[in-house]
């Protein structure tokens, strides 16, 4: 397959010059550029330490993919590449979840050469949201941090790690209409065979001042030890440290010389960078940047509820659980509080289930919640179980004092 250097449009191997602008094509990677008979690769979309991603079309299906193609030489010729390839590609498929780009193939060229076929996205990068806008305001920092833990919380719940969350690795869709559904995450489990990623993603750095990889690593993983999910929760406290202050905490002229300020120093505060934030939000980003994970935020779905709480003053109603156990408040509500606002009726009986259709027909409350008959009791004062539902969305309905 043949490239123009101008345009980044494919061609085959017969197109010597780019009819679009006129320029010379040059060979780069083997075949026609229709991968398996049915993708075809229109455009060069990026390269990355690993490898070079394309834009491409089914040629049965007309559908838009992006198809990562791992270069051998990038990797440092490992001759268990394509075995060890197929197990992440494997792995990264295996998480479906809104917020990760979708894995749907996987193949080879010419036995040696293997490639990703992933779900197109459509948008700008972390990286480049963060170039333009400079700082985030921490309720926007929030929204992006949400949803992107959100995706990695789903991998994590697998068991799957993804070792090299950066804003690179983070597209942010245009199609979207909230930051929650707009948010992907790229490159899940990859990390494993980037042998030749580390020293590559800080000369890009150098020479072209994207943020790669060795700004964002937890102080275990240049350790050289296996890391588990909360090397991720360091990567994402960088990033959240980056939207907030509008740079990464740990910087330096050398590889050696970010190693030593992720091991050894502590971040510098957001008042030495001229920037005023609260005690608390400092606190809950500091939490993510311990260098023990042992002392660091323990899951994602905790960082996001010390976030909301510095920022909000208030801790969330409910944080999600791997178990999907619920918290249970302790609130009583009385069966006949005087001009009671909120009423929330419950029975352990099925046989009570009739009862409890007529009480709500004749209560004269605002607003009535009901659970299952079979879960609850009527006995004495009711009880109201403080859950995150679609049922406690009133904006006047506090699951954390009396009614």
């Amino acid at each position: 397959m043949r490239e123009c250097q101008t345009c980044k449009n494919c061609f085959a191997d017969t197109v010597a010059t780019c009819p679009n602008d006129g320029m010379p094509t040059v060979h780069t990677i083997p075949g026609d550029g229709v991968l398996e008979g049915k993708y075809h690769l229109e455009h060069r979309l990026g390269q990355g330490g690993m490898g070079v991603v394309y834009k491409a079309r089914h040629a049965y299906l007309k559908t838009l993919h992006a198809i990562k193609i791992i270069l051998p030489d990038l990797v440092g010729n490992d001759p268990q590449l394509v075995t060890r390839f197929r197990q992440e590609a494997l792995a990264a498929a295996a998480i479906r979840h809104q917020n990760v780009v979708g894995v749907s193939d996987y193949g080879v060229i010419n036995g040696n050469v293997p490639f990703l076929v992933m779900e197109y996205v459509e948008g700008e990068s972390l990286h480049d949201l963060l170039t333009r806008e400079g700082r985030l305001s921490p309720e926007n920092a929030l929204d992006l941090i949400a949803a992107i833990c959100a995706g990695v919380g789903a991998a994590h719940h697998q068991g799957i790690v993804h070792r090299d969350l950066k804003p690179l690795n983070i597209m942010i869709c245009s199609d979207k209409p909230s930051m929650a559904q707009a948010v992907k995450i790229l490159d899940f489990g990859l990390a494993k065979i980037k042998s030749g990623e580390l020293l590559g993603s800080f000369i890009q750095a150098q020479t072209t001042g994207l943020m790669g990889s060795p700004y964002y690593m937890a102080p275990e993983q240049w350790a050289d030890e296996d890391p588990d999910s909360r090397a991720d929760i360091y990567s994402l406290g960088v990033m959240l440290f980056q939207m907030l202050a509008g740079d990464v905490p740990f910087k330096g002229s050398s590889i050696p010389a970010i190693m030593k300020k992720h091991i050894s120093d502590p971040p510098p505060t957001f008042a030495s960078l001229g920037v005023a934030l609260a005690p608390e939000i400092e606190r809950a980003v500091f939490h993510t940047l311990e260098k023990s994970p042992d002392h660091r935020t323990a899951s994602v779905e905790l960082l996001v509820d010390e976030l909301r709480h510095a920022i909000y003053g208030s801790p969330s109603v409910a944080t999600t659980a791997p178990t999907g156990a619920l918290p249970v408040s302790t609130v009583r509500v009385h069966t006949r509080p005087p001009g009671a606002k909120v009423l929330w009726i419950m029975s352990r009986s099925v046989r009570a289930a009739w009862m409890v259709r007529c009480f709500l027909k004749a209560s004269r409350a605002a607003i009535i919640f009901c659970v299952s008959a079979t879960t609850a009791s009527t006995t004495g004062s009711i009880i109201l179980y403080a859950t995150a539902s679609r049922w406690m969305s009133s904006p006047n309905f506090d699951t954390r004092s009396p009614i």
